[in-house]
């Protein structure tokens, strides 16, 4: 599966979380500032092109260099021994939510759209609906679920769900460890388990979600992190794009998580 984000997503992603514009950002990379924004839409960056805003951008140039050739994929990734997972996506939103056979418990991660194919991918109703973050691609669907299923988020995000459970950082859920992931969003969470990482809009297979404001790209940097603290043998499941893992992400994430 290609990455969610190309060479154009992720400099404009860096810069907007640096809190600078096309004329700063231009202006230290030796470029025109029409370039660069053309570069941000989708044109072929040089090598020096590359090097020059991996540089300004505190990104890395090797993982970022790999991207804007089209090098770098992740090789299929299969969860840990007692877990079923299976990715679903929601083409209406654009997203993908994960059905989960793990040891003792049937749940769904995330729940934006397609509901009928997710409960599908379990053969049941689920025990539990586990929500990384609150954005509409990962909840839409909740209103379309077979009624008495429990839905657990953030707290902040929970106060706006009827009948939701709010969640702890360092509670277990579904056999899974909650870890508070704000960056992409204040109310984002990560569900770790032994060999696995739900991680929402917080990695992406070579890249990052969105930092939700320039104030908080750096506590989105520190977020992915402590996730890639994990061993390297952990699959990381992510809300967009393909499912990757914390040993490649060290070597070939473009962001400085690493």
């Amino acid at each position: 599966m290609p990455l969610e984000d190309d060479f154009c997503d992720i400099i404009r992603k860096a810069r907007a979380g640096l809190g600078r514009t096309t004329v700063a950002v231009a202006s230290d990379a030796n470029l025109a500032p029409l370039r660069l924004e053309a570069l941000e839409a989708g044109q072929m960056p040089t090598s020096s092109e590359v090097e020059h805003l991996a540089a300004v951008l505190g990104l890395r140039a090797g993982p970022l260099r790999a991207i804007a050739t089209a090098a770098a994929e992740p090789p299929p990734q299969r969860p840990p021994k007692g877990y079923a997972v299976t990715a679903v996506f929601a083409r209406d939103v654009g997203a993908f939510a994960y059905a989960v056979e793990g040891p003792g418990a049937v749940f769904l991660v995330d729940c934006g759209g397609d509901v009928p194919r997710l409960l599908g991918a379990l053969g049941r109703t689920p025990d539990a609906v586990l929500i990384t973050h609150g954005h509409h691609d990962h909840v839409g669907g909740l209103g379309t679920l077979p009624p008495g299923v429990e839905v657990y988020a953030h707290p902040e995000l929970s106060r706006r769900i009827p009948g939701s459970r709010p969640l702890e950082n360092g509670e277990r859920v579904a056999g899974l460890d909650v870890m508070y992931a704000p960056g992409h969003s204040l109310d984002m969470l990560a569900f770790l388990g032994d060999g696995l990482a739900f991680v929402g809009d917080t990695i992406f297979a070579g890249s990052l979600g969105r930092a939700d404001s320039a104030r908080n790209y750096p506590v989105l940097l520190e977020t992915a992190r402590r996730i890639l603290a994990a061993p390297d043998d952990t699959v990381l499941y992510c809300g967009h794009g393909p499912v990757t893992s914390v040993a490649w992400e060290r070597e070939h994430n473009a962001f400085p998580v690493a």
